[in-house]
């Protein structure tokens, strides 16, 4: 019996020996005439209207401002300030004698600028930014957010804590406005010596309609804080912030309507050219762009995922959007992309 199970049990391992060995050929015979590995397809990249623009130096980016096609500035932390006269084909370090992030700047020409950022950091320059001075701000303490000028005497600053700074020397004397105003004003826009808006924090806006002597707290509907505004009139703006928050005014700030953006992003700069272009920029690289005047928003792809601090258009086509990890974006297109047929095949 025992006999007759051993040879039971070497007969089916001899069989399956040999399954195994006729297994194997066949294989080798059904690779022998396979064809090689063909090549990978093509990869289509993703249709963008914006070109990714390389900087010398290892920075995040903050502010931005073009007074012409040609004549352009933008920031960044480690008090870095960079310049271009050819329209961005080539960028000069500017030397501002601070190490303190630089959020935000505004020339009222080519040769008038200002600059500010934190610990209370105001820079100004007369050359176009060939020498950029320091300003007394009296808030040394105080991080800086935004400036704007309306002409070469007349500036705002706002600033954390409720800061509100103005001039009327070009700054040559800053001077604290008097109030109480919420923490955190992030903006501040004037459309003539008289009317002027301040952002605020959960969707609060300030303004004013004799030049910051009095100044009305003006609800918007939303909770979220708002970081940038852009007008192109008294009376049409906009304004953006947290939460995908797009906000449109046709009556000088005195009444806020929600429009619908497609996005939760933390929006954090607006920018139109006129009363129906415009753009948005936020995290994620969000770019978003309207024809319409806000009606519909659509997003546009811009190869980057890092977070857009500031954008500025000089005109429908040309412009520029500033990020994170030197990040700096530029389109001569709108920052519409291409037609299928002018998509870049990339080959491996």
């Amino acid at each position: 019996m025992k006999t007759a199970l051993l040879a039971q049990a070497l007969s089916r391992h001899r069989f399956f020996r040999r399954s195994i060995a006729t297994l194997t050929a066949t294989f080798v015979l059904f690779l022998m005439g396979c064809p090689a590995k063909p090549p990978p397809l093509p990869k289509l990249r993703a249709p963008t209207g914006w070109e990714v623009r390389e900087m010398e130096v290892d920075v995040s980016l903050g502010g931005a401002f073009f007074l012409d096609a040609q004549n352009g500035w933008i920031t960044g932390n480690k008090g870095v300030i960079f310049h271009t006269n050819d329209g961005g084909q080539n960028w000069k370090l500017q030397e501002t004698e601070t190490k303190a992030l630089i959020v935000s700047l505004f020339f009222v020409d080519k040769h008038l600028g200002w600059a500010v950022g934190d610990k209370g950091v105001i820079l100004h320059t007369t050359d176009g930014g060939q020498k950029w001075t320091m300003q007394a701000s009296k808030e040394r303490k105080i991080d800086l957010t935004h400036v704007h000028f309306i002409d070469a005497d007349h500036g705002w600053v706002t600033g954390q804590k409720g800061v509100l700074l103005w001039t009327e020397n070009g700054g040559e004397k800053w001077a604290r406005v008097k109030g109480e105003f919420k923490p955190g004003l992030n903006a501040v826009h004037f459309t003539d010596r008289n009317h002027g808006w301040v952002l605020s924090e959960k969707g609060l806006i300030l303004t004013t309609e004799n030049g910051g002597k009095n100044w009305a707290s003006k609800l918007t509907g939303v909770k979220v804080d708002l970081f940038a505004l852009s007008f192109v009139s008294p009376k049409i703006g906009w304004v953006v912030g947290g939460g995908g928050t797009i906000l449109k005014t046709i009556d000088g700030g005195q009444t806020w309507l929600k429009q619908e953006s497609g996005s939760e992003a933390f929006f954090t700069d607006v920018h139109f050219v006129n009363e129906q272009t415009g753009w948005v920029v936020g995290a994620s690289g969000a770019v978003l762009y309207t024809s319409d005047g806000g009606r519909t928003w659509t997003q546009q792809v811009t190869g980057t995922i890092q977070f857009l601090t500031s954008v500025h258009f000089i005109d429908e086509k040309n412009g520029w959007a500033t990020g994170t990890k030197s990040t700096l974006l530029h389109t001569t297109r709108g920052g519409i992309a291409p037609l299928a047929d002018e998509v870049e095949i990339s080959q491996p």
